[in-house]
């Protein structure tokens, strides 16, 4: 194993943020306003890191990571623009998003700038197996945007239909940032499948998370009102499960539509919360990070190894 120095995860988060300034800016005015209003809005930045983690596991090291990292994150930034207009919502992290701030048309076209520039950033690296993944990964996320908004209201999808969708929707990208962070690194085959894998389980349980926190957190840290999924028709983990053990829940969804007033979705919203199915959604997403844990024992980069451990030790958190 190559002798690296402990990364500085700080420092190099810094430098992807540098990257994605360099990549939003446009000569159109009103793009690149929207673009650098989206960057200031703040973000965890999970798959910059997962990418920079991932890179530690390898024989060598490469400025290619950080293009990388500044890649994965133009393409979830250009997701959720295109997610939020989708959804009609007026809230991202407790600002007005783009849709809202400036109008529909102008949302579309930024997340198409960012998107494009993802791709503009990933052309200088020379790498013919990470180019065909990172493809096959976007043509993914944009099935699942495409999924989420034909899956609206629709009351018999199964959990697994679930599951698929959010593998699209989150878990793809971490996974394609654990996987493309051990290119950068030349790490070996089988570390690098293992990675992929531990990428894509730790951001089902991060979905999973994030889906039962729609119900339990608050509207001031979520930054939208509480239950956005089910008032946007999106039927999550908690509400699935709620459904398949309670017909009486489930007719009552059945008479879910744009329409239903917000009294109708605070009441099942507060079913939802106080019901053992949101406890069975927690141990579902446990589960997956399990998985990821078993995965990581197994690595050998004892520094690589304690940073993703604190990493799933803080998304353990989000879920007390």
């Amino acid at each position: 194993m190559y002798d690296k120095t402990m990364i500085n995860l700080n420092k190099e988060v810094k430098e992807v943020e540098k990257l994605l300034n360099s990549f939003i800016d446009s000569d159109q005015q009103t793009i690149n306003d929207a673009c650098r209003y989206l960057l200031s809005s703040g973000g965890k930045r999970i798959r910059p890191l997962f990418t920079l983690i991932a890179s530690q596991f390898g024989d060598s090291e490469s400025n290619d990571v950080r293009t990388i990292a500044t890649t994965l994150e133009l393409i979830h930034m250009a997701s959720l623009v295109h997610d939020d207009v989708i959804d009609k919502s007026d809230k991202r992290r407790g600002k007005p998003t783009i849709s809202k701030k400036w109008d529909v048309q102008t949302a579309v076209l930024t997340g198409n700038y960012l998107l494009s520039q993802s791709l503009n950033a990933v052309s200088r690296i020379e790498h013919p197996k990470l180019h065909e993944r990172l493809a096959d990964g976007i043509i993914e996320v944009c099935k699942g945007e495409l999924f989420q908004f034909e899956d609206q209201f629709v009351i018999n999808q199964s959990i697994t239909n679930y599951l698929r969708r959010i593998k699209r929707k989150t878990a793809l990208l971490i996974s394609l940032s654990t996987e493309l962070g051990a290119y950068s690194a030349n790490t070996d085959d089988i570390t690098a499948e293992k990675l992929k894998k531990i990428g894509y389980y730790i951001g089902m349980s991060y979905q999973i998370i994030d889906d039962i926190l729609d119900f339990t957190s608050t509207e001031k840290k979520l930054g939208k009102p509480v239950g956005s999924d089910l008032r946007n028709g999106h039927l999550t983990l908690p509400v699935l499960l709620r459904m398949k053990n309670s017909s009486q829940f489930k007719n009552k969804i059945t008479q879910l539509d744009t329409a239903t007033s917000s009294v109708v979705f605070d009441e099942i919203i507060e079913e939802v919360i106080h019901s053992q199915e949101l406890q069975h959604a927690k141990s579902v997403s446990n589960n997956y990070l399990k998985k990821a844990e078993d995965l990581i024992h197994s690595l050998k980069n004892e520094q690589g190894k304690k940073l993703l451990f604190e990493i799933i030790n803080k998304i353990s958190d989000r879920n007390h």
